[in-house]
């Protein structure tokens, strides 16, 4: 397979089990450059423990695999050590959690927040790093994003909320994402180059995607 048509993400027979219990049994789906796929399933069927185990985001060592392997542009995540899960997360895989406000920080401006993520992973600061946050927060529609740099959270409405999070995800243009919440799925032109793993409890609305067939609707658990 050429390395066009090759996987961004491809995950084989996933299981994840929490002690005696098994929570994902053998999930598998792959994601394309510049596709979106679809997790979906009804609430507590594996669709968020799936993806935060593409990031080892799971409470390890109570949380297991027992089969499959999950491999980005051929290497396997379930194999890495801590230090290299750090450089991908962010720099290539980002995660859109359904509820800004308990994944924001409510002491940080909108700005502050940002900003970290650009000095960490990109070690961008100063003008460049404001001229960087205004660019995302345009990109994702957050209005007159001037006067919102120094927006706290509580500040914003919950839509405003959750573009913060997408600009946060896409700061360092990232190869795959993860969004948990529907309404997203009308801001993909900024990924186009990536892959998008989206869970939804909607089969019909998952697979609404602009009128095209780049949305895959996969039963998850």
């Amino acid at each position: 397979m050429d390395a066009i048509n090759q996987p961004l993400l491809d995950v084989r027979d996933l299981s994840v089990a929490f002690g005696n219990t098994l929570a994902v049994d053998r999930v598998s789906f792959s994601i394309k450059r510049g596709e979106c796929v679809a997790l979906v399933g009804e609430s507590g069927s594996g669709k968020s423990v799936s993806a935060l185990s593409i990031l080892k985001l799971l409470p390890y060592p109570s949380a297991s695999h027992p089969s499959g392997h999950i491999r980005f542009r051929g290497r396997d995540l379930l194999t890495a050590a801590e230090g290299e899960m750090r450089e991908i997360r962010g720099n290539d895989i980002s995660i859109i959690f359904q509820e800004p406000m308990t994944s924001l920080n409510p002491l940080h401006t909108i700005e502050a927040q940002i900003g970290e993520i650009l000095l960490l992973h990109r070690g961008v600061s100063g003008a460049a790093a404001r001229a960087r946050t205004l660019e995302l927060l345009t990109q994702v529609g957050i209005p007159d994003p001037e006067t919102r740099l120094k927006s706290y959270p509580h500040q914003l409405s919950g839509g405003q909320r959750q573009r913060v999070m997408i600009a946060m995800a896409l700061a360092n243009e990232p190869g795959t994402n993860f969004r948990q919440q529907r309404q997203d799925l009308g801001l993909h032109g900024d990924v186009e180059r990536g892959g998008r793993l989206v869970g939804d409890q909607d089969v019909g609305l998952a697979g609404e995607r602009d009128g095209d067939h780049d949305a895959l609707a996969l039963a998850a658990g």
